[in-house]
């Protein structure tokens, strides 16, 4: 258990006062969140930085590869003029009772 403190803040308190706390860590304050007086979670202020590119980041970790033929995109089939999806939806709703 942790003692209240000016930068600790219950659960209660931060579902009724969000944007208070937010403000008060956008000054730069470490808030700790406590529930039934334990410790469960730490806001602190973001320092300025660049954000990396979720796609780069994977890359880097080797968790996922480019593309070998960026914007390729399979082409399409011709339509032969007929709407088989549109008649047998309406074959579908003749034979419903209202």
């Amino acid at each position: 258990m942790i003692t209240p403190s000016e930068h600790s803040v219950g659960l209660r308190e931060l579902r009724h006062n969000t944007s208070e706390v937010l403000a008060r860590v956008r000054h730069g304050e470490t808030i700790d969140v406590t529930e039934y007086g334990r410790l469960v979670a730490r806001i602190v202020p973001v320092g300025e930085r660049e954000p990396t590119p979720a796609l780069d980041r994977l890359v880097e970790e080797g968790r996922a590869h480019l593309a070998a033929r960026p914007g390729f995109r399979p082409r399409m089939r011709p339509a032969d003029g007929t709407n088989r999806l549109g008649d047998a939806l309406g074959a579908l709703r003749d034979e419903e009772r209202w």
